[in-house]
């Protein structure tokens, strides 16, 4: 059928075919590559800071509350939550057809129905919508034959890091699982009683000793004022006699 169409009527057949390579030459040169293209990700992140709270305060403080409040927020499917020393992560999945705009304003506006019940030393809780973007671009594994593990975290957060961060396009460097050179220091409780003994002895024999001076001192004061209460009292006699 086709072929009797382009038998019969080759100018029209000719027209579209070029009207199909003008548009599509139109479409190659305006399309973009992208290597991460802006993609809408049923993911969000809720990251909340408690400086100085161990990682049981953070779950009981923090972690518990956001996720009771998050999990009234509608087209959710799994959350998972990370508690850790200072800071809270709970990370929530989304169905597909998830508005995430929509989904952001409802989880701000739970949050700020239980800011209100927190510390002060909580922090404003952050949301994190997650796209390609964030993601790193590239990952590297790093090696040394020489040096101890904890030398090598050093050249590689001293020399390797600055390097890489200051090539143009880079906008971050993270390290993961590098070493860091820690001292513990285990305490004698036995050495200690022993020394607070000392120190409380020595303390005590101080104590007595600015006792004693203290006394020593007083008496001298009762002394004095006991001469100086004869000698004016001897020197008013005199007056009256005379």
């Amino acid at each position: 059928m086709f072929s009797k169409f382009s038998v019969k009527r080759p100018y029209t057949v000719v027209v579209s075919i070029v009207l199909i390579m003008i548009l599509g030459y139109v479409t190659f040169t305006n399309m973009t590559v992208d290597l991460l293209p802006n993609m809408n990700m049923p993911y969000a992140i809720v990251m909340t800071t408690y400086p100085g709270a161990s990682p049981e305060e953070v779950e009981t403080t923090v972690t518990r509350p956001v996720e009771q409040s998050m999990a009234t927020i509608s087209n959710i499917k799994d959350m998972m939550s990370t508690s850790s020393e200072n800071a809270s992560m709970v990370m929530l999945e989304f169905e597909q057809t998830a508005n995430m705009d929509s989904v952001t304003i409802e989880m701000r506006e739970s949050l700020d129905q239980i800011k209100g019940y927190w510390p002060e030393g909580v922090g404003n809780p952050m949301i994190l919508k997650l796209n390609p973007s964030m993601m790193p671009v590239l990952i590297a594994g790093v090696s040394a034959q020489e040096g101890t593990p904890a030398k090598v975290s050093k050249l590689i957060e001293e020399q390797v890091i600055p390097e890489i961060e200051s090539l143009e396009g880079v906008a971050s460097v993270t390290a993961i699982g590098n070493i860091e050179e820690t001292v513990e220091v285990t305490v004698n409780e036995k050495k200690v009683e022993e020394l607070g003994d000392e120190v409380t002895a020595e303390l005590d024999r101080k104590f007595e000793e600015a006792s004693a001076a203290l006394a020593d001192a007083r008496a001298k004061v009762e002394s004095g004022r006991a001469e100086l209460e004869a000698a004016w009292a001897g020197g008013s006699r005199d007056l009256e006699e005379g």
